[in-house]
């Protein structure tokens, strides 16, 4: 077998019960397959067990969003100038509530129905940058394994006093009328101007109807966002929809310092979060991706196919991609099929060879936690700001004078 570097996490997922016997589901996002793509997918369905790991079994392709999953990552980048807003911010309070706010920005962007993003092959990487006028973020991931599947991500806008560093690793099991997307790992923000660290976890995705009923996407779990140098945590849980009554895409949070709650919010995840404050009661909008705060989404800039690497994910997933907004699924699975098999020839030629995968942007830190290469946490004041600039090239965040 191929060596990889990689770091389980222990963490142990409670399965999540199946809507056997429920009612026809009336939600937002839900899908009804036709014949043919239903009797493909309970054909394959027919050979598993419950419980069985599925990060090895090929998925037909009119189940897949036409993205890879590094870049699915970058919906919590649609809304960028939250997460920087936080960085200016005076209190540990007020820049851990913006923080959660940014954090909850990321979730309603989903195609209908239950589609998942492209598995990253190994060495796969994705690239982008926003540009807020006066500075710019960059984002750097990378696919750092394969078996067990993990992506590593790193975004940078130093001016803004703003680094994040990330891995997580993707698994998912099947559970009859489920499946569930577990996301292993997690994500560091660090606040450069306070000294601060921020570390938040994701919650689960359940698709339903697998089997029988609507198909449909569910966030389950209790994420947190955690703050050791404040003593400050926001605690969130997205709730299931209850097997005999409840709503979907429920989701209520709290934001604590030591024992005291000081917010508390909740909504559904896809529209408004509403909260207010345990001072002075007033309740106010908390998060509304459909009012006046959808307006501060940037345009991602992602290079132009033609200026990209050949593992750089849209170049490399454009032919499953054209196949399927084409509506082409013969098209999008011989696509599919050959760069899968690319990838186990390249796995059997570096095992022939004796070859160890290397990472090109990433590497296994001190504490065993993927962290890029070039990772820098160096405060930039005034003078800096006026006189340098980040810029990213061939995946190194880099500096020049302006």
């Amino acid at each position: 077998m191929e060596k990889e570097n990689t770091k389980k996490d222990k963490k142990h997922i409670k399965e999540e019960p199946s809507m056997e016997g429920e009612e026809p589901i009336e939600a937002e996002g839900t899908e009804v397959l036709e014949a043919e793509p239903k009797n493909i997918l309970l054909s394959l369905l027919s050979q598993l067990s419950l419980g069985m790991d599925l990060s090895r079994v090929t998925l037909p392709t009119f189940i897949l969003e036409p993205k890879s999953f590094l870049e699915k990552l970058t919906d919590f980048m649609t809304h960028p100038d939250l997460v920087l807003n936080a960085s200016s911010l005076e209190t540990p309070y007020d820049r851990l509530k913006a923080l959660t706010r940014w954090y909850m920005s990321g979730f309603y962007i989903r195609p209908k129905g239950v589609k998942k993003p492209y598995n990253p092959i190994l060495g796969e990487i994705f690239r982008a940058s926003w540009d807020h006028g006066d500075s710019k973020s960059f984002y750097v991931s990378e696919q750092v394994s394969h078996h067990p599947p993990v992506s590593a991500f790193y975004g940078s806008n130093r001016p803004a006093g703003f680094v994040l560093n990330g891995s997580i690793f993707f698994k998912s099991k099947f559970g009859g009328n489920t499946v569930a997307a577990i996301l292993d790992g997690h994500a560091t923000i660090y606040m450069l101007n306070y000294d601060e660290t921020y570390v938040l976890t994701f919650p689960t995705a359940y698709a339903r109807g697998i089997l029988w009923g609507t198909l449909l996407m569910e966030l389950g779990g209790n994420v947190s966002i955690k703050c050791e140098q404040s003593e400050m945590r926001s605690e969130i849980e997205f709730k299931t929809k209850g097997f005999f009554g409840g709503d979907y895409n429920q989701v209520a949070g709290k934001i604590i310092h030591k024992k005291k709650t000081l917010y508390t919010f909740n909504g559904k995840w896809d529209k408004q979060l509403t909260g207010k404050g345990h001072k002075d009661k007033k309740e106010e909008v908390f998060w509304d991706p459909y009012g006046g705060m959808s307006q501060s989404n940037l345009k991602m800039n992602v290079r132009p196919i033609s200026e990209q690497e050949d593992f750089e994910s849209r170049k490399l997933w454009q032919g499953v991609s054209k196949g399927l907004i084409a509506n082409d699924q013969e098209a999008a699975t011989d696509a599919k099929c050959a760069i899968e098999g690319a990838q186990r020839q390249a796995v059997k030629d570096r095992e022939e060879k004796g070859i160890v995968y290397e990472p090109r942007y990433f590497k296994l830190n001190e504490e065993g936690e993927w962290e890029y290469k070039w990772f820098d946490l160096t405060k930039w004041d005034a003078q800096d700001c006026a006189a340098k600039e980040e810029y990213e090239e061939d995946g190194e965040i880099k500096v020049r004078a302006k």
